[in-house]
């Protein structure tokens, strides 16, 4: 009879969906979504075809093969350095961190030749929103968690409207056969105010405010809707989107 192999008495740890989620949004979406194909000038040029095509950075391989590069602004080309570069296996959120920092950065192709370029402006393309979305929902989901598992008098921390339009979304997905509970049925706004109740917010970061709690929620609910939307203009800086997105890491990583 075949033994069963050995173990150490302990079962591996599971990812929940909500982990699984989180690894989408933060590893396995990289760089290389954004990143747009690099041309490569000459330094004869560079000025001219900078202008032709409408860019604020230029690639140039001068004749020994030695790369440099141009930003508008600059008085001269200068060599192309190591921070210059990402690795195209780069996270797209680790890549909205990077580009608060420097404006524009270059990529290589599987050959480690020059093949891509990656700037601020691609901040606002499609798959960083999703990203970003992809965070705050990510955030959502494990608030409604921990309110599942910690506060189980949480009804008692929002209006009588707010919890009367809960229980009539979850009678309605009830009634279609939907397997959800009351608290899935919360909106953003709700989950902040039972959070604010009793300043249990608090258990994230003891030194966190009220009033700092409430401000960062708001703009993260204003935030969720406009990408929600597809809105042209978010209502935020980039460095501000930043600043909840630290946020919110802060609350998950707790």
């Amino acid at each position: 009879m075949d033994k069963a192999p050995a173990t150490s008495g302990q079962r591996p740890k599971r990812l929940r969906p909500f982990d699984r989620l989180r690894l989408i949004f933060e590893e396995q979406l990289s760089v290389l979504t954004l990143a747009e194909p690099l041309l490569i000038f000459s330094l004869a040029d560079y000025k001219e075809k900078m202008a032709q095509q409408g860019f604020h950075s230029a690639f140039m391989q001068d004749e020994a093969g030695i790369f440099w590069c141009f930003e508008a602004g600059d008085t001269a080309p200068r060599l192309v350095e190591s921070t210059d570069w990402l690795a195209p296996e780069t996270p797209l959120l680790s890549v909205f961190r990077l580009l608060q920092e420097k404006r524009r950065y270059f990529i290589r192709d599987e050959e480690g030749l020059p093949a891509y370029i990656v700037t601020r402006t691609d901040l606002d393309k499609m798959p960083m929103r999703l990203g970003i979305f992809g965070m705050i929902s990510i955030f959502e989901t494990y608030l409604k968690e921990k309110i599942r598992q910690e506060i189980a008098d949480w009804q008692g921390s929002i209006s009588a409207e707010r919890l009367a339009a809960a229980q009539q979304l979850y009678a309605i997905k009830r009634a279609r056969e939907e397997e959800i509970d009351l608290v899935q049925c919360l909106q953003f706004g709700d989950i902040g105010s039972i959070y604010s109740k009793q300043q249990r917010f608090r258990a994230f970061d003891q030194n966190l405010s009220r009033d700092r709690w409430v401000q960062q929620m708001n703009a993260i609910g204003k935030l969720r809707d406009a990408l929600a939307h597809s809105q042209a203009h978010l209502g935020l800086s980039w460095p501000e989107i930043g600043t909840l997105i630290a946020f919110i890491r802060s609350v998950v990583d707790e």
